[in-house]
């Protein structure tokens, strides 16, 4: 790879009265422009660090017009031709002495002498404020790259500095998908979304912040709640399928000390039907066998098979049952079954170590971080991401790890509410849509598959308390305009 270096200002320019820098900062630099104010910025980089720059975005060498430079620790790029280099389409906008860039669909805007960069509706701090510099405005490099989604790689040695960019790539926008991006940005959702028509992914994109001062991308990994909820159904009906288990085996095969335990099934389990209750207590540290002892102390709010009850400790049960009849654990099981033959890497059994997007609850009107989120076995302990929820929609299509038979008595609903197991069913126009939502300490998440056209719509989203079923529905209905 050949690169090149850029020209090194010297540091002696700058030292010149203030009223000259403010007759050259009334310039614009090739469509962006500096008030004469904010001009006098330039007079307060005199200490900054210069050397010859060495600059590769997406593997090309590039040059800038004018050189980065360092000052205290933050490395300034002019921002009009980073954002180019990055696929942005820049503006000036005069009356608000703003700079507008366009990428994937997103406004981002920065107030020149300011330290705040805008995506849409989510504010980033800078370490700094941007500086004029001769009529180009510089501003902090990696809040420019974080804004944009860029890949960024700083490298300083003793006679240069190496730049290294590479543009936002994970970022998928199809013209199709601009209502629905749209969408998303006025209902204010924040987190990863990913639409697929038969497996082509049309929109995948990260929305909102994924902690205090960094934007979501798509390709991080999120908790995704009661989602756990269909790898839960499908290991057990895999069992199922291998003669294992039967769907009318009782609990007390299992797990002993139910509350009729020998009236409730495993179909009742699936299907939310067993009349247990659906709380239990949260806590880090909790082992399995401390939650299936409270559940032996709750009694039934209905008659089993009477009627529909969700119950997040029925499917707690399922994963310990699962684990009795498979000898392994139920993380485990899922990973060397499911995840491992798929190729989902990305998808496992959270920890508090493990990294995903920060959750975020409402505190009076302003999004808080919540505190981790603690599940159990079966019903939300699992993290992944959209990508691969992606691989096991398309898995569950092609029969690659139950049969269309099997599936089929999953997608049945077995109550007026239209549950199967671990999905449920819905009946369209276009077609049977199955889809689970999820909430979390913070977390909001779905999933809908229509089995007949094929779209998939996958949402993980990090703020508490969304409408994720009407918000599957309608992006559903969208998907087909």
């Amino acid at each position: 790879m050949i690169r090149f270096s850029t020209s090194v200002h010297k540091i002696s320019m700058f030292n010149r009265t203030l009223s000259a820098i403010l007759v050259t900062s009334a310039l614009l630099s090739q469509s962006v422009g500096i008030s004469p104010v904010q001009a006098a910025s330039a007079a307060s980089v005199a200490s900054a660090v210069t050397k010859p720059a060495s600059i590769t975005v997406d593997s090309q060498s590039v040059t800038w017009e004018y050189a980065p430079f360092v000052e205290k620790g933050t490395t300034y790029a002019p921002l009009r031709q980073a954002a180019a280099a990055l696929g942005g389409q820049v503006k000036w906008n005069q009356a608000k002495q703003t700079v507008e860039i366009y990428d994937h669909g997103d406004t981002i805007t920065h107030r020149a002498g300011t330290n705040v960069i805008q995506i849409n509706e989510v504010r980033l701090m800078l370490p700094a404020p941007s500086k004029n510099m001769s009529g180009t405005l510089m501003i902090p490099l990696r809040s420019l790259s974080d804004a944009m989604k860029a890949g960024l790689q700083l490298t300083n040695t003793s006679s240069q500095m190496i730049i290294t960019l590479k543009s936002d790539s994970s970022t998928i926008m199809s013209s199709e998908s601009a209502a629905i991006d749209q969408y998303l940005k006025e209902a204010g959702y924040s987190g990863i979304a990913l639409i697929a028509s038969n497996g082509d992914i049309q929109l995948r994109k990260g929305y909102g912040l994924s902690d205090h001062n960094s934007l979501v991308r798509p390709d991080q990994k999120s908790r995704i709640a009661s989602i756990t909820k269909g790898f839960t159904a499908a290991a057990i009906m895999q069992q199922v399928q291998q003669g294992n288990i039967s769907l009318e085996d009782p609990v007390s095969k299992y797990v002993s000390g139910i509350d009729r335990g020998n009236e409730i099934t495993i179909h009742m389990l699936l299907s939310h039907t067993s009349g247990l209750p659906s709380n239990f207590t949260r806590a880090e540290g909790i082992t399995m066998e401390d939650t299936l002892a409270e559940i032996r102390t709750k009694k039934l709010m209905a008659e089993p098979g009477a009627e529909y009850r969700y119950s997040n400790n029925g499917y707690i049960l399922l994963a310990a049952i699962l684990e009795r009849v498979s000898g392994k654990e139920y993380g485990v099981y899922l990973h060397e079954q499911f995840f491992k033959p798929i190729g989902m890497k990305d998808t496992g059994t959270a920890t508090p170590s493990t990294k995903t997007i920060k959750g975020y609850t409402d505190q009076k009107g302003t999004w808080a971080e919540a505190s981790y989120y603690v599940s159990q076995s079966g019903t939300g302990t699992l993290y992944s991401t959209v990508d691969d929820l992606l691989k096991w929609d398309q898995a569950l299509r092609g029969n690659k790890v139950l049969s269309e038979e099997i599936q089929e008595t999953m997608y049945t609903p077995y109550s007026d509410r239209n549950y199967g197991y671990g999905w449920m069913v819905s009946e369209t126009e276009e077609g049977t849509v199955v889809f689970h939502n999820g909430s979390g300490t913070g977390y909001s998440t779905g999933i809908s598959r229509n089995l007949d056209n094929g779209i998939t719509v996958i949402l993980l989203g990090n703020h508490a308390g969304m409408d994720m079923t009407g918000m599957l529905n309608h992006i559903q209905e969208m998907a087909l305009k």
